[in-house]
């Protein structure tokens, strides 16, 4: 459309023609911009206007279709494009259509043509260059399970500062601050980087401090824990007033942060054993009455006698109150009283603890770990009496966290499935030791946690797993009978055996087979605390606990667990495209002892 001239005149001046001219110029003016602005917002109604481009994509002048293919060309394949993201020197790539994240081209396209009724914004439009933001889907919801996902990789919890004595000289193992991820900020950033942004997202990182700072740990250690070794303690015990040297003290003592304080934890049976020859004139063992096997494999009753002595527990507060204080006040005391026996014999003789009713055997990797913390487990362990009724805690019989006179380190599996070193590696195996006897023995779960991933030396679906500050194993006896449990160990195995009398005439294990397997995915690290590991499929298996009496199945129980697939750790960065993969030669075990 072009703007009209005003016609040629032959009128002389004086007749009317040249005065009326500036305004017939004016009039047509007007009259013509309207008409080409009306022709511009009515006459392109099927067209993107032009100069528009989305993500420097051109779509203008382009049918609706047109533009709407386009897009779907250009930048479909960016919009399913992994999304890389890192966070604590780990970085992992999220795929758009796992994360809930999708480009919408045909609502792009609409935006796009949507009309301008606004003529500066119209001419605009037609004349200068219109970036067009791309629609995008985002299901925040998916997005963030996705990072939470990556996330259990990278975080771990605060770790309080500890103390214990080598010798008579306190040791330090300092505090660590635990870390995270920022999920709503992560999901944010992630959000607005999609289709936009080529290089790795940084995800928003969190710190967690721990309740005591190393620097704090260190006072204490320089302070009270080195008063604690510096003079013997005294105990004053009825008659007698026996002397607790510092490295006793040293041997029962360690200190833990509790309510936000480290504090002293005193083992009084080991006091109780360093002072024992000077309490002979003053105590009188006594046992409760407990249960032994013979060599035929049946349990007798060991009889029950009264006592009189000092409990562990007062001469743990005895020692731990006085070895804080200085000179003459270093002195503590601890009563004497009557110990009947908590079980006697004629209970135990009506208990029905006459068989072998279950056991299980669970073979295991040798590592000096592995040996070691089986063999602290099974001490345990142990002659264990659950009366009926009674329920059976891992973690309140075996927990030890001292790294003297406790468990060694070893392998254990990690926040995401990635293996790590941490106090007391291996201590599943003996819970599956433990829970697998309690199956076949028919006794009821309570707690019951597998592995989060799948390690092939277990029977899958029939094994278990304890964190210490997370979750337990824990079964009841819901039988009428006590049930008396022997545990022992050596280096590559564990056999624990559970006697009571037996109610069903068997109890079996019906294994399913896998499903929903679910594929593992490589991880590259470049820290240097890596440690690569193979990776291994998810999968979920039911296993039917089942019951009979003589021939016939009387009943069905299934549990069913669903393993996570364990990551590939590979130690560094990603390559890029076309250069050679980095070793993925794991650091542990291929099978590591957990």
């Amino acid at each position: 459309m072009a703007v009209m001239a005003p016609p040629e005149s032959g009128r002389a001046p004086g007749d009317g023609g040249p005065a009326r001219l500036p305004a017939l110029v004016a009039l047509a003016v007007v009259v013509g911009a309207a008409i080409f602005y009306l022709g511009m917002v009515f006459g392109a109604s099927g067209d993107i206007p032009a100069n528009t481009t989305v993500l420097g994509v051109p779509i203008g002048g382009l049918t609706q279709g047109e533009a709407v293919a386009t897009l779907e060309r250009e930048l479909g394949p960016r919009a399913a494009a992994p999304i890389s993201v890192s966070a604590f020197g780990t970085t992992d790539e999220i795929l758009p259509a796992d994360a809930g994240l999708s480009f919408d081209p045909v609502a792009t396209a609409a935006a796009a043509e949507g009309r301008v009724v606004n003529p500066v914004s119209m001419l605009l439009r037609v004349f200068g260059p219109t970036e067009v933001a791309p629609v995008v889907v985002i299901e925040e919801g998916a997005l963030a399970a996705r990072l939470e996902s990556f996330a259990d990789l990278i975080s771990r919890p605060p770790v309080e500062p500890s103390i214990h004595y080598e010798g008579v000289e306190p040791v330090l193992n300092p505090a660590e601050e635990g870390r995270g991820v920022d999920i709503a900020g992560a999901t944010a950033q992630v959000a607005d980087a999609y289709l936009l942004v080529d290089q790795p997202v940084a995800l928003p990182e969190i710190i967690t401090p721990t309740a005591v700072t190393t620097d704090q740990a260190e006072e204490f250690r320089s302070g009270p824990a080195t008063l604690a070794v510096s003079a013997p303690v005294t105990v004053d015990i009825d008659t007698v007033s026996p002397l607790v040297a510092p490295e006793t003290i040293a041997e029962a003592t360690h200190y833990l942060v509790e309510d936000g304080e480290l504090r002293a934890q005193v083992d009084g049976a080991v006091i109780h054993e360093a002072i024992a020859p000077e309490l002979v004139d003053v105590e009188t063992p006594g046992n409760d009455a407990t249960f032994e096997i013979n060599s035929d494999n049946v349990p007798v009753v060991v009889p029950s006698n009264v006592g009189r002595g000092v409990s562990d527990d007062e001469l743990s507060t005895a020692v731990a109150d006085a070895m804080l204080q200085e000179g003459a006040e270093r002195v503590g005391s601890a009563p004497l009283a009557i110990r009947d026996p908590k079980l006697t014999t004629e209970d135990a003789l009506q208990l029905g603890v006459v068989e072998e009713i279950s056991s299980f055997t669970q073979e295991v990797n040798y590592a000096e770990y592995m040996a070691h913390n089986l063999a602290l487990a099974s001490s345990y362990i142990n002659g264990t009496l659950l009366m009926p009724g009674d329920e059976f805690s891992m973690n309140a019989l075996t927990e030890n966290h001292d790294p003297e006179n406790g468990y060694m380190e070893g392998y254990v599996i990690g926040p995401g499935g990635v293996f790590q070193k941490a106090l007391g590696g291996g201590l599943s195996a003996a819970t599956t030791t433990v829970w697998s006897a309690a199956f076949y023995a028919g006794l009821e779960p309570v707690e019951v946690q597998a592995h989060s991933i799948y390690i092939p030396r277990y029977v899958p679906g029939l094994e278990a797993t304890v964190a210490w500050e997370g979750f337990d194993m824990r079964f009841r006896n819901d039988t009428p009978y006590g049930v008396f449990i022997t545990a022992e160990s050596n280096d590559t195995s564990m056999t624990v055996r559970m006697y009571s009398t037996q109610i069903y005439s068997a109890v079996e294990a019906d294994i399913g087979e896998r499903y929903d397997v679910t594929p593992f995915k490589t991880i590259y690290n470049d820290s240097p605390e890596c440690n690569a590991q193979p990776g291994g499929e998810g999968f979920t298996i039911d296993v039917d606990r089942v019951f009979f009496e003589g021939s016939a199945e009387v009943e069905r129980e299934t549990f069913t667990t669903t393993y996570k697939p364990a990551p590939e750790i590979v130690c560094g960065k990603k390559p890029k495209p076309g250069a050679p993969e980095p070793s993925a030669e794991p650091s542990v075990e291929p099978s590591p002892s957990e």
